[in-house]
């Protein structure tokens, strides 16, 4: 072979390409997580909910129509908003493609009666705490069903933020209303 026919186009040595398998020099990316919805998982996600009890928060939200996302109320604003808010425990969840969001469960009723969608919402929550689950309306039982992974999924990897960072990326500063004169309470009294 000549050296002219190395410097003829289509002749390339690929083996200059080859890398080992386990080479832990190659670079790695992260994830960054940059939004954290808050919700019920959608109707065709598999998802799993973090056991840890540090990664739960009973509280209160409150959606207005006319926006996405979601504002975390503080307690002493609570009851002047009491027909506005949902009283729920923010459950830290994640779906099969590793997105993070922050499932709103219905807490049980301390009086009163049960709500049989609330109810099964909750157990459905508990199991996915072990499991793949999914969240599945059933308009005839007035319920929710659980759907479980046939397959083997793997574990979930769960992001290294701590549960308050989620929280802070979920409800940032304009979405926590902590003051009667926050812009949605005025916005709720028709003063603005």
């Amino acid at each position: 072979m000549s050296k002219d026919d190395d410097k003829k186009p289509g002749k390339i040595d690929f083996s200059k390409f080859r890398i080992s398998v386990d080479n832990v020099d190659l670079p790695t990316s992260k994830k960054v997580i940059l939004h954290v919805p808050v919700g019920k998982p959608g109707k065709q996600k598999y998802v799993r909910v973090n056991p840890n009890s540090d990664n739960k928060l009973v509280c209160a939200t409150l959606k207005l129509e006319d926006e996405e996302r979601k504002y975390l109320v503080s307690p002493h604003i609570v009851q002047a908003i009491i027909q506005d808010v949902k009283s729920v425990i923010l459950s830290l969840a994640i779906d099969r493609q590793g997105n993070v969001f922050l499932w709103e469960v219905p807490p049980t009723p301390l009086e009163g009666r049960e709500n049989t969608w609330n109810q099964s919402q909750r157990q459905i929550a508990e199991m996915a705490e072990n499991k793949w689950v999914r969240l599945k309306s059933n308009m005839s039982s007035g319920s929710y069903d659980a759907q479980v992974a046939e397959g083997e999924i793997p574990e979930p990897i769960w992001p290294t933020l701590s549960f308050d960072e989620i929280l802070n990326i979920a409800f940032p500063p304009t979405h926590i209303i902590d003051s009667f004169d926050h812009p949605v309470l005025r916005k709720l009294r028709g003063a603005d």
